[in-house]
């Protein structure tokens, strides 16, 4: 039966991927292009390679370093396998370990959960103010022939009032979204331990697809020799949708 899941997993990532857009449309596997930075310089840091004795060695270089000079960035580069590696190992211990997944996931859905109550809070200002033109739009009715500036009043608060409607009901559709966007532990646990066995399996462009959809940012920092990892809640779950219907 395991080998039936592996199975299934395995076709729907390579079925999902394979109109994967331009974005990964590398010649060398560059697993994290696009999601690699530079802490040093809060800058991209872009996939590049050498050439010795008919050997390629790739890496990774500090956009602002290739830009203006090696001597501008004290981070410059790193090698690409070696930073792809520890990554995908980040990953892969998060699926092993169930504290290391809650903490990761709390992480992960704090900038959401921020953003959910910004929005909250919006919404309440932006309703107090529809009731305000409301009661100021009544004002004004009573008003209406007495005076031509009275009617380009009502105009003027009409439009504010729409204005105000319009963004209501972007927010509330934000609102929505971010809460559709929120992880369940289990389903999320789930498909990280099948990301695992299946991840091996993948040719490169497969593999970066995942990873794009699992990680917002990668944050390496040269000085120090850290890297900070930032998961995306929204693509960790549709990843875990897609082991799901893998699986079913």
């Amino acid at each position: 039966m395991e080998g039936e899941i592996f199975r299934r997993v395995k076709e729907t990532l390579k079925h999902n991927g394979a109109t994967g857009g331009a974005s990964l449309r590398n010649r060398y596997g560059a697993l994290l292009k696009g999601l690699l930075n530079c802490k040093s310089c809060g800058c991209a840091m872009v996939h590049a390679y050498t050439t010795k004795r008919n050997k390629r060695y790739r890496y990774y270089v500090c956009l602002n370093a290739q830009r203006r000079g090696w001597h501008t960035c004290p981070t410059k580069s790193v090698p690409a396998q070696e930073i792809e590696k520890f990554v995908v190992d980040q990953v892969r211990c998060i699926g092993r370990d169930p504290s290391l997944l809650g903490e990761t996931l709390k992480k992960a859905g704090e900038l959401g959960r921020k953003r959910i109550q910004e929005l909250k809070a919006e919404k309440k200002a932006l309703d107090r103010e529809l009731r305000r033109h409301d009661r100021e739009l009544r004002d004004l009715a009573g008003k209406l022939g007495t005076r031509i500036r009275v009617t380009d009043q009502v105009a003027d608060l009409q439009e504010r009032i729409r204005a105000t409607e319009q963004r209501s009901t972007q927010v509330r559709e934000e609102l929505i979204a971010l809460g559709r966007e929120m992880v369940d532990e289990r389903e999320v646990a789930r498909a990280l331990a099948l990301f695992d066995p299946v991840w091996d399996s993948l040719v490169p462009r497969e593999q970066a697809r995942v990873l794009r959809l699992l990680i917002q940012r990668v944050d390496y920092d040269g000085v120090e020799g850290t890297v900070s990892v930032t998961f995306h809640p929204a693509g960790i779950k549709a990843l875990a949708q897609e082991l799901e219907e893998g699986d079913s």
